[in-house]
């Protein structure tokens, strides 16, 4: 069985204030793309996995596919195992949610192998025991997530859209990111409303009075090559371009695959992970 499981981007994120539990509750607008890993199950006696694309990524228990099959598992009394074999092609620490979207797909996946008729309701509420992106890569498409990644709204008028993504080197920690917002203040939040307007027009020159990602300033301050790699997708001909996630990833827009093909090639003689993409409706 094999199931693709897609990178995501943020439009917008906002960043509501901090929780009695510790998580910060947030406001985003996100959408997959057609950058994504492989995952393939087989029958197995035992949980097994192998990791190809990522020398970085880790084939054992660690891992959060790895922590999705344990957790199905053990929570429906399940005798048999299963063979993973993840194919990375989503960049670590990125912001693209990578390996939660794994850990989606093993979700979904085993929900079939192992014949547990589970709604996808059921699964979400286990996903976000894995992690907050969890239960947006179960839904996917293009949607308004709130709390802290459980709250999912589907949208229509998902358009695809021509992306070149830059990481610098090194990744960033989601919990740095955050700790370093909450000794800042705050930058403009996006206006989610206009946002997805301006979305539906498919013009990307009219997404920069909307789009904002609050994490971008706390994330730019911990690694100055974000709005380094921001101005470089500018400087090619970006129309729009801003942090996703808790970066360290940046992703600039484009008018036309032509152009995103362009910078692409240009790009990638200077930033080592730099990926064309474009945005998916599904």
């Amino acid at each position: 069985m094999l199931i693709k499981a897609r990178a995501k981007i943020n439009w917008a994120l906002n960043v509501l204030g901090r929780r009695p539990d510790g998580y910060h509750q947030l406001d985003m607008l996100n959408q997959r793309l057609t950058l994504a890993d492989d995952v393939h199950l087989s029958p197995a006696s035992s949980i097994s996995l192998d990791v190809t694309g990522n020398a970085r990524v880790p084939a054992g228990p660690g891992n959060l596919v790895w922590r999705a099959a344990e957790l199905l598992k053990a929570r429906f009394g399940v005798s048999q195992g299963v063979r993973i074999q993840l194919h990375k092609r989503i960049p670590s620490g990125a912001g693209l949610a990578g390996g939660s979207a794994d850990a989606a797909a093993v979700l979904l996946g085993l929900n079939r192998l192992w014949g547990l008729g589970l709604s996808l309701q059921k699964i979400r509420e286990m996903g976000i025991e894995l992690g907050a992106d969890v239960p947006y890569c179960l839904a996917g498409g293009f949607a308004r997530v709130g709390g802290i990644g459980e709250e999912i709204t589907p949208l229509p008028n998902a358009l695809r859209l021509h992306l070149v993504l830059i990481q610098p080197e090194g990744g960033l920690s989601t919990r740095k990111v955050f700790e370093r917002l909450d000794a800042q203040v705050p930058g403009e939040p996006a206006n989610i409303p206009g946002l997805i307007q301006a979305l539906a027009l498919g013009n990307p020159y009219n997404l920069h009075p909307y789009a904002r990602n609050q994490l971008q300033q706390a994330a730019a301050s911990l690694c100055p090559e974000v709005p380094e790699a921001i101005s470089d997708l500018k400087a090619r001909g970006a129309a729009f371009a801003q942090l996703t996630g808790a970066g360290s990833l940046v992703y600039g827009v484009f008018s036309n695959d032509e152009m995103a093909r362009m910078a692409q090639k240009k790009l990638s003689r200077r930033w080592q992970t730099c990926l064309a993409a474009q945005t998916v409706a599904v």
